[in-house]
């Protein structure tokens, strides 16, 4: 073979590993950080204006941003496993005092909410105001200017990811044995993240909050939360674990422990106005920084 032959094949090789790489690349990162929206392929529910009640099981997605009147609630979903994807969109609500709120459920299973901005609600952006709602998943999206709650989900077994929650009454409540990661809240006026029994709070930053920036029920897991310049950093009931977080320049307390058999270790906290960490007798404190 000859040497312009033997050129060429090793060009040919080469564009052909280049390629491949690309190839990789792209399909790795693609699948970490995108996902193919079903409404752009013509599956789907297209939801163009509100009120709307959502009575059937599937995908529903919006376009554009929607505006709610008064006396009404944006969206209602009144059936389980359902997606609803606002696609970069935002709920937008009417203000005032009334008891509606941007999405309202009740006692439903298995619903995603995700992607969008909820905003400007009388009550809650999201609710599922019933202790029989379970396994719900509040995926990236932001709740702002809402009169009371930005989510608030009782029941069990929530995912709440990504979210950001701002200048509403309470940022984010869960019910039992749900998982918060990931939120931000900040500027409530009174708590950021309220978590309920059983449940895990990681990686949330909850800051100048008007009470709280975490308060917790029985049972929590609180880690690697970063809560300052709120009343209280992280505010721990009974039989919980808090390890791993940063709370400083909070008004009163960085950790407060309400409640009794809980392990308090590893934890950063300094420049909090009445105490970094309070005692407690029948707790185990590890290694913190004060």
């Amino acid at each position: 073979m000859g040497r312009k032959q033997n050129q060429k094949l090793f060009k040919g090789l080469l564009t052909i590993n280049v390629l491949l790489v690309v190839l990789i690349f792209f399909t790795t990162n693609a699948s970490a950080d995108f996902y193919v929206i079903a409404g752009s392929r013509g599956v789907g529910t297209k939801i163009t204006s509100l009120p709307y009640t959502i009575a059937s099981s599937g995908f529903y997605f919006i376009d554009k941003n929607l505006t709610c009147a008064t006396g009404t609630n944006g969206i209602t979903i009144t059936t389980d496993n359902v997606t609803l994807d606002l696609m970069g969109f935002s709920l937008i609500g009417p203000g005032g005092s009334d008891n509606y709120h941007g999405i309202y459920m009740f006692a439903r299973t298995n619903v995603e909410i995700r992607n969008g901005t909820i905003r400007n609600f009388p009550r809650s952006g999201i609710t599922d105001y019933d202790n029989g709602g379970k396994g719900h998943r509040i995926i990236s999206i932001r709740v702002q200017d809402n009169g009371v709650d930005g989510i608030f989900l009782r029941g069990k077994g929530h995912l709440i990811e990504k979210c950001a929650a701002t200048d509403n009454s309470i940022g984010i409540v869960t019910g039992s044995g749900s998982i918060a990661t990931g939120n931000i809240c900040n500027d409530n006026i009174l708590n950021g993240l309220e978590l309920g029994n059983y449940s895990i709070a990681i990686g949330n930053i909850c800051y100048s909050n008007g009470y709280c920036g975490i308060i917790t029920g029985t049972g929590t897991t609180v880690s690697r939360n970063t809560c300052s310049w709120n009343e209280r950093g992280i505010n721990v009931v009974s039989r919980s674990s808090v390890i791993g977080n940063t709370c400083t320049y909070n008004s009163a307390y960085g950790i407060f422990i309400s409640g009794e058999y809980n392990l308090v270790d590893q934890n950063t906290a300094y420049s909090n106005t009445t105490t970094n960490i309070n005692s407690c007798a029948t707790c185990v404190f590890g290694t913190n920084v004060q």
